[in-house]
């Protein structure tokens, strides 16, 4: 893809909406296009990785796996979306993986570049990293949300003392006898 493409289709993406051309066009040099088949891994749970990819086409099913091994799905990245925030401020392990759900092609910036970027490019890096800090910030109050559904969808010893008043105490209460 010739960088001016490249440029625009940037430039639709979530993270670097309002940046102004010349620096979509700097930001595309900082990039490595990456195409992926349906069922090809982008990253890897439990990997250490230090590239932020930015989808460009297709889709991409977010995993995690269970105690048990299982994948569970977690999410989806569509076209414009980013995946891979956290790995460009700590060298730590990919908390999910991401699976191209179809065919598609996603532009990879390593940690390295971008920060080399966001140094030359002051303004710009100030919308990127503040569209980062949001998303994780999101995606925590999100998980936060799930959690507490969960342990409110969970039946208490309170709610089973208040459900064992409203039980009948036998066959024959139940049966009208």
């Amino acid at each position: 893809m010739r960088r001016d493409l490249l440029a625009k289709e940037l430039g639709e993406t979530m993270i670097l909406q309002g940046l102004k051309p010349r620096e979509l066009k700097r930001f595309a040099r900082k990039c490595e296009l990456r195409e992926y088949d349906a069922g090809e891994y982008l990253v890897e749970q439990d990997t250490l990785g230090a590239h932020l990819h930015l989808l460009l086409a297709g889709s991409v099913d977010v995993t995690v796996r269970s105690a048990n091994g299982k994948q569970v799905r977690a999410g989806e990245v569509r076209k414009g979306d980013v995946l891979g925030e956290a790995s460009i401020f700590m060298n730590l392990p990919r908390t999910a993986s991401a699976v191209a759900r179809s065919s598609c092609v996603a532009a990879a910036v390593s940690r390295d570049a971008l920060f080399e970027f966001c140094e030359d490019n002051p303004r710009a890096g100030l919308k990127i990293f503040g569209f980062v800090i949001y998303s994780l910030l999101k995606r925590l109050g999100a998980t936060n949300r799930e959690l507490v559904a969960e342990r409110e969808a969970v039946v208490t010893a309170e709610d089973f003392e208040l459900l064992g008043a409203c039980f009948p105490k036998s066959l024959e209460d139940i049966l009208g006898r």
